[in-house]
């Protein structure tokens, strides 16, 4: 019972009618005052006037009567007074309205009963309808705001209460309200991202398969030698590379920004993860002549996705290997502490521009400066959505005097 007078309404409307009824009580009990009051004046008028005539016959009676009139009679007394009345057919089987006096003081508690049954009635009435009327006026806010988030309005809140299941209700529309407005922004965004994907995917997507039609329509009409067809048909391969590579990186990146991957979070050595990313591509840094290199001085444990990790560290240290040049050095460094583990990745060669640094991490953006004609843009942003949802967080500084760094931050909790 206790939850239910946690209610603030439930508290008022008991109160109301505690008070409805204590008032309803209290006018009773003075109106039964009244009531006595008036029978014993009643009561003095008959028994006054019968002794004033007993008086008259016999004055000497007087002092005998009086005295009988504030005392209890005997049985004998009783039953000797009632035969002598029966004989003048006197009897409680008689009518009320025989006797006028009782019949006043009924009639007038009859109606004192009915005006007292009425006032409380419409008291009650009057209560109930104040009650109800609070609830019922709740009732259509709710629907209003109900109607309201139908129609698109996501943005309105109710008023909450203090406690109580109303204001439980309450917090609940609101957090509804809430989730639905969390809900539609999200397939807004996510429509938003689709339509920016679609988009990126058809632009990039143009100027290689341009070329291989092109490619393809020489081939088809033109008379071409042994040698320029392997040309051209090398030329078709590696456009189909640059497309496989392009729709692979895009689906990845996708599925991170659309939350549609699980990672594979366990505890296990940074060192590892490092060592094999560079063994996939000393290949790669070989075929260009930069030097990888690793400094660790001891073994470092992180809660990482290996494989999602080890696609960033690539996208990182092949973009610079590509911007070291001939005899340029890559090296990874880690650095551990209570706080924080950060990677950082830094390679040799030309700067970055400065108006490049707070874009060169969007998608598709290319620097200025950029040589790399088969560059597409999109590597750097990939490593910083796989950083980002591991809860780390990525940063670029490049000066023309310093070496080019890119530092992954993972904070300790």
């Amino acid at each position: 019972m206790n939850r239910y007078f946690n209610n603030p309404e439930i508290k008022k409307s008991s109160m109301g009618l505690i008070i409805i009824m204590i008032s309803f009580l209290a006018l009773n009990l003075l109106l039964i005052k009244l009531h006595n009051d008036k029978l014993k004046e009643d009561y003095i008028k008959v028994f006054g006037s019968i002794t004033a005539k007993v008086v008259e016959v016999d004055p000497e009676l007087e002092s005998e009567i009086v005295p009988l009139l504030t005392k209890d009679v005997t049985q004998e007394q009783e039953l000797k007074g009632r035969e002598i009345l029966r004989q003048y057919g006197l009897s409680n089987t008689l009518d009320t309205e025989v006797f006028p006096y009782i019949n006043g003081n009924f009639k007038s508690i009859q109606l004192t009963i009915l005006y007292s049954g009425i006032i409380l009635t419409f008291i009650l009435f009057i209560f109930n309808y104040i009650q109800y009327g609070y609830f019922y006026k709740t009732v259509r806010a709710f629907t209003s705001a109900a109607k309201r988030i139908v129609e698109g309005d996501y943005n309105l809140k109710l008023s909450e209460e203090r406690e109580g299941d109303l204001s439980k209700l309450t917090k609940s529309f609101n957090s509804m309200g809430e989730v639905i407005r969390g809900n539609i922004y999200a397939l807004n965004k996510e429509k938003s991202f689709l339509v920016d994907l679609l988009s990126d995917i058809s632009h990039q997507l143009k100027t290689p398969l341009s070329s291989m039609i092109l490619y393809n329509d020489i081939l088809l009409n033109k008379d071409l030698t042994k040698e320029q067809e392997r040309t051209f048909l090398k030329n078709s391969e590696n456009q189909l590379n640059r497309m496989k590579w392009l729709i692979l990186n895009l689906l990845k990146l996708a599925k991170i920004d659309a939350n549609a991957i699980e990672l594979e979070i366990e505890n296990q050595s940074l060192n590892e993860t490092i060592e094999e990313t560079i063994e996939t591509l000393q290949d790669r840094a070989i075929q260009s002549k930069v030097k990888l290199e690793f400094v660790q001085n001891e073994q470092i444990f992180l809660k990482h996705d290996r494989l999602w990790i080890q696609e960033a560290l690539i996208n990182l240290v092949k973009n610079g290997i590509e911007h070291s040049g001939e005899g340029g050095r890559v090296y990874i460094n880690i650095i551990d502490n209570p706080i924080y583990t950060k990677i950082i990745i830094s390679n040799t060669g030309e700067a970055i521009c400065e108006e490049d640094l707070p874009h060169i991490f969007k998608r598709f953006y290319k620097g200025k400066k950029s040589k790399n004609s088969e560059s597409i843009g999109i590597g750097l942003a990939l490593a910083k959505s796989v950083v980002e949802k591991h809860g780390g967080y990525i940063e670029v500084s490049s000066k023309p005097s310093e070496d080019t760094s890119f530092t992954i931050s993972f904070l300790k909790y």
